[in-house]
């Protein structure tokens, strides 16, 4: 499925694009939804037509850009960078839609015929012409084939340099299958690599000379013979070969001449490069097949660390982001965690919210110059986020002098309630010894709501930012207690909190609550100790 790529905070995301029109603008109600001051309400839309998807400028303030170029309407070809205002978005093709490994025999009977390689035959094959006495003793017959190797291990050193510049995973794609196509008479190509969990050969990058449009059909007995053994295989005309003749695959796509070279990672085959030129027979020869068979090495190095890259910087921005609202300890358990153990996409789970706002803080700063004020609060926040983390618990936000946190998500824990009690407990005695500290500041005072239930958690924003966070009536509910209920000085918790740490704490009962935007009324109790 095509789709626009861009970047939040690093981390890649894709928008399907599908039937129909998908308007794109800064305004609600559009499919694709941007705040960015550049972009307009309704800045541009994606239409799919007969011929591809189509993007057009909807008459915005900023303009739309297509590669560099200001455009009203365009047709988007793969690989097109296009900026809404300043926003960029990048169009991706789905390569797996113009390729199609065909249904071939498990076991195809091999006989002699096309020619087969091992890849590690290649690579000895090159390192012997590495050594001073590589040259020749005789006939002109080995002095062309070390010639020709020794082209081969330029160009090698050549390649090397041009993956070595590339940076980004799809970057090194792109540059291996050009490097193919600047020194192979290839007319399609395309690169599969075998996803991790299933191992099932998946196409990355897809390209086709300038004149051929249509679907690569890659015959399975080839790529299986090719990806199982980790060998290469040169078909000259893979439809009279009789070590293919099992292969109805190969009789049905009507290939003529291919190569299918394994791309290996100390001796493990992560994936296939295959190149054919459907018109012609005989279009390869031993040059193309050690050619592409010794690139394949290079290409598989660069693919797999740009892999381990693209992990790392995901890693890297995953945990900058979770080192921001939760503690070391939740961190590890996080990133230690199946997806579905701590999952920061948004979920409904049980937890218990904790709001903790000054008291007086408002009126006792107007006096106060600015630099105090924010010496003040950043005391206090600091103290109380450091308690929040010593029990594991979630910063949600800074609302003003009011904290939010939560317990028991993303990483679900069933003492999620005695942990927010006793946290408050915690944030209280860590305010008595800053107000000791302070001396000859204002004492500062706080007061705590607490609640637990059903919310949802997770991921939520917008295209720009996103944050962790968490919604439901039981947030609201806990906002009340503390603004509505608690004293200066309290900690207050609702039913359900009450319930779930009976016994651990000593809580006197305060009945007949009523809170600003719930109809009936609710019990309440305050945390003694």
């Amino acid at each position: 499925m095509p789709s626009l790529v861009y970047r939040i905070e690093g981390e890649e995301h894709r928008f399907e694009l599908k039937e129909g029109k998908i308007s794109i603008g800064r305004m609600e109600g559009n499919d694709l939804i941007i705040f960015d001051p550049t972009v307009s309400r309704k800045h541009a839309e994606v239409e799919k037509t007969d011929i591809g998807f189509r993007v057009k400028d909807l008459g915005s303030r900023n303009g739309l850009f297509l590669n560099g170029d200001k455009i009203s309407e365009s047709l988007l070809k793969d690989g097109d960078e296009i900026k809404v205002g300043s926003f960029p978005l990048s169009y991706r093709e789905d390569a797996g839609s113009s390729v199609m490994i065909a249904e071939g025999p498990s076991d195809p009977s091999l006989a002699e015929g096309t020619i087969m390689r091992s890849l590690k035959e290649v690579r000895e094959m090159l390192r012997a012409d590495l050594k001073p006495d590589a040259t020749p003793k005789a006939p002109t017959l080995e002095l062309s084939k070390l010639q020709r190797n020794q082209r081969i291990l330029g160009l090698l050193a050549d390649v090397s340099k041009k993956l070595i510049e590339a940076t980004t995973y799809d970057e090194v794609l792109n540059r291996v299958m050009e490097i193919i196509f600047e020194h192979t008479s290839a007319q399609r190509g395309v690169i599969l690599l075998a996803e991790e969990q299933t191992g099932e050969l998946t196409p990355k990058v897809v390209r086709q000379a300038e004149g051929i449009d249509e679907k690569i059909r890659i015959s399975q007995t080839i790529a299986r013979k090719a990806f199982n053994d980790g060998v290469s295989i040169l078909c000259h005309d893979a439809q009279t070969d009789e070590r293919f003749q099992a292969g109805a695959s190969i009789r049905l796509l009507g290939i003529r001449s291919a190569l299918c070279v394994p791309l290996m990672v100390e001796d493990k085959v992560i994936g296939l490069i295959y190149v054919d030129t459907p018109l012609r027979v005989k279009a390869y020869g031993d040059f193309e097949l050690d050619l592409v068979s010794a690139l394949s090495g290079l290409c598989a190095i660069a693919i797999h660390q740009a892999e381990l890259r693209t992990k790392l910087e995901a890693e890297k921005i995953a945990t900058s982001r979770l080192q921001r609202y939760h503690s070391p300890s939740v961190v590890k358990r996080i990133l230690e965690s199946s997806k579905q153990e701590a999952s920061l996409e948004a979920r409904e789970l049980e937890a218990t919210i904790l709001f903790a706002d000054l008291c007086g803080f408002t009126s006792m700063s107007e006096n106060m110059e600015p630099s105090k004020v924010a010496h003040m609060l950043n005391g206090f926040l600091s103290r109380m986020t450091d308690v929040i983390f010593k029990h594991e618990g979630t910063l949600d936000k800074f609302i003003g002098d009011c904290v939010m946190a939560f317990f028991g998500a993303p990483v679900s824990t069933e003492d999620h309630a005695e942990k927010a009690i006793a946290c408050a407990l915690d944030m209280r005695k860590a305010l008595w010894e800053y107000n000791e500290q302070a001396e000859g500041a204002a004492e500062l005072n706080f007061r705590v709501g607490i609640n637990t239930g059903r919310i949802v958690a997770g991921d939520i924003g917008s295209t720009r930012r996103m944050e962790y966070t968490v919604l439901g009536e039981v947030v609201n509910v806990s906002s009340r207690l503390q603004s509505s209920v608690a004293k200066p000085g309290q900690i207050v918790v609702g039913q359900k909190t009450y319930e779930s740490a009976r016994g651990k704490f000593k809580m006197n009962e305060i009945k007949d609550v009523q809170v600003k935007g719930i109809s009936k009324t609710l019990t309440a109790y305050e945390v003694v100790e």
